[in-house]
């Protein structure tokens, strides 16, 4: 294997380090639902990336995925023009025999220029995601910010998710939500009301 193929294979492990470090623990679904709760719902199912370019600047200690950036992780495909992986390590020597190892560890991911988080039922969207390692949170910034469920929208200015909690919350300015009647019910009898769940 040439020194190019093998940085380019490193390149591409350095995702699969990183989603699933996003999800240490199940998520619970607390606050206002989203798709980004998504990456921790299917943490343990592989990652596939789809881009126009990559490149990898060993020195800086990152690799950019740049042009229809697609990254697919069970029920949830995250979109954008960008993203930038930090990294801490030699991404190279972090691959041994074709598999990534703990000599490259994920610091944080950025989704540039617009993006775009699906799941079956759910979107969010936004300027700009960071996805931090250490505290396992993913920050959706935009104007605005945009939640959709079916009929039901959630705007705000920035959506700070803790996928080891499931705790999202809007900060950063004032929340508009609009909420159509009946649409939120939760699987039961025909006409019953959904139960809290405990």
């Amino acid at each position: 294997m040439t020194f190019l193929s093998l940085r380019l294979a490193a390149a591409a492990c350095v995702l699969s380090l990183a989603v699933p470090a996003l999800a240490q623990q199940p998520a619970a679904n607390s606050g206002p639902p989203n798709a980004l709760q998504g990456f921790a719902r299917n943490r343990d199912e592989p990652i596939r990336i789809n881009s126009d370019t990559l490149e990898v600047k060993d020195k800086e200690k990152q690799a950019t995925f740049s042009g229809k950036v697609v990254v697919v992780q069970g029920d949830t495909t995250l979109h954008c023009p960008q993203l930038v992986v930090y990294y801490d390590g030699d991404v190279a020597a972090g691959v041994q025999g074709g598999a990534p190892s703990d000599s490259s560890k994920i610091r944080k991911l950025e989704a540039l220029g617009g993006v775009v988080v699906q799941t079956k039922d759910q979107t969010a969207t936004g300027d700009m995601g960071v996805f931090e390692m250490k505290t396992n949170t993913v920050t959706l910034t935009g104007k605005p910010v945009v939640l959709t469920q079916g009929p039901n929208v959630v705007r705000g200015q920035k959506l700070v998710v803790d996928l080891t909690t499931g705790v999202s919350k809007f900060e950063g300015g004032r929340v508009d939500m609009l909420l159509t009647p009946g649409s939120m019910k939760q699987p039961g009898a025909p006409g019953q009301p959904a139960q809290p769940s405990r």
